[in-house]
């Protein structure tokens, strides 16, 4: 079952690379959450489908390119850790911004039901989802 889960997360990010929100937002499951450790001011918690798309749909006009490339994906049962260069340009300066992380899904019955992003490293990552180096 975790294999089917690191595809959950595969196929996912794969939509997210291609800015379709609609096919993003089919493999999450209705109490979705969303956990970003790299907020400017603490860390940005985003409850529900309807919160997170609002939220991409702001990091994509924000940067039109935006994209996970995932480095490794790391099977941990039902969570599944990536290791990830965030990277886009940005629509208004034209700056590009590079973003090394990691991240922790957790997949149930075939669907995420919450993503926790920008770990600062694979190590950190390991460890909230329960497993050591």
């Amino acid at each position: 079952m975790s294999q089917e889960n690191v595809e959950v997360v595969q196929r996912c990010l794969a939509a997210f690379n291609a800015h379709d929100i609609t096919g993003w937002s089919s493999f999450l499951d209705s109490e979705f959450e969303l956990v970003d450790h790299m907020a400017a001011v603490g860390e940005d918690v985003v409850s529900g489908i309807e919160a997170t798309r609002r939220q991409l749909e702001g990091w994509f006009d924000a940067f039109p390119d935006f994209r996970a490339e995932t480095e490794e994906f790391i099977d941990a049962g039902n969570r599944v850790v990536c290791v990830t260069r965030w990277r886009g340009t940005g629509a208004a300066s034209g700056l590009l911004y590079d973003q090394a992380a990691a991240e922790v899904f957790t997949v149930r019955q075939g669907k995420i039901v919450n993503a926790e992003l920008g770990f600062d490293n694979r190590a950190s990552a390991l460890k909230a989802a329960g497993l050591a180096e």
